[in-house]
């Protein structure tokens, strides 16, 4: 139990650290976007200031010859447009490298939450019993908090069973959520549950929203099946539904 505080402890500060590090990111990138709209006000400033000018020359050329000092002072505004489009340039690349890691460092967040999800609520000690049944009710509790805004009907059962949770389901349980909810996307995610007293079956059904590219979607299928351990199998793999079901057993 010692080490695993130790462990919990070591997490909250490493989420801490990266709270920080995005925060600081998100000051840059705030301070980096207000110099980079002053350029952009200055460019079309200057923009209108050109027009204006050209304006003038259009009206000089058809009324009277063209002074010089206004076709001199042509060229170094030109030179000075062309600078300020490269500073805004070099601003808007920076900006997306900021916003990249700040993308990066919430999705090491989103991580750590999964880890704490998975790993620890219910699987301190390796050699821990935990009956499956609460224990899966309340691992779909925490699932519903980590996806507030995501459709997932599950109902608690009223039934019992003597197999227990074990860490290799878990580890293929996160594998399922990441590749549905996080990589390919769906309208909704379906549990349905049989229980028995020496094994328990889930089927769980997902339906994918409108894919784009239908080769990644089925290439994901692949990768996802290098990730699942031995209580789960797909079943069917389809653009309209997706069916995992896995089977846990004493």
């Amino acid at each position: 139990m010692e080490k695993n505080k130790d462990k919990s402890h070591l997490i909250d500060q490493l989420y801490d650290y990266l709270e920080e590090q995005i925060q600081e990111l998100k000051t840059d990138r705030n301070q980096l976007n207000h110099k980079m709209q002053d350029m952009i006000q200055e460019k079309n400033e200057k923009e209108g200031a050109i027009n204006n000018q050209q304006k003038i020359y259009q009206i000089r050329k058809v009324f009277s010859p063209l002074p010089l000092e206004i076709e001199e002072e042509k060229q170094p505004v030109s030179e000075d447009m062309i600078q300020i489009e490269k500073e805004i340039h070099e601003f808007q690349m920076i900006l997306r490298e900021k916003e990249e890691k700040i993308t990066k460092l919430h999705d090491y967040q989103k991580g750590l939450e999964e880890t704490c999800l998975f790993a620890e609520e219910f699987v301190e000690r390796e050699d821990q019993k935990i009956l499956f049944v609460p224990a899966f009710e309340q691992l779909m509790g925490y699932v519903k908090k980590l996806y507030p805004t995501q459709r997932i009907n599950y109902q608690d059962s009223s039934e019992s069973s003597k197999v227990c949770m074990t860490f290799s389901f878990l580890k293929g349980f996160q594998a399922v959520l990441e590749s549905l909810l996080n990589e390919i996307g769906v309208f909704v995610l379906n549990f349905e549950m049989n229980i028995d007293e020496y094994k328990i079956l889930i089927n769980i059904e997902a339906k994918p929203k409108v894919i784009k590219n239908a080769k990644d979607f089925y290439e994901k299928r692949s990768v996802l099946e290098n990730k699942l351990t031995k209580e789960f199998s797909i079943e069917r793999w389809k653009t309209n539904a997706v069916v995992i079901q896995t089977m846990i057993e004493m």
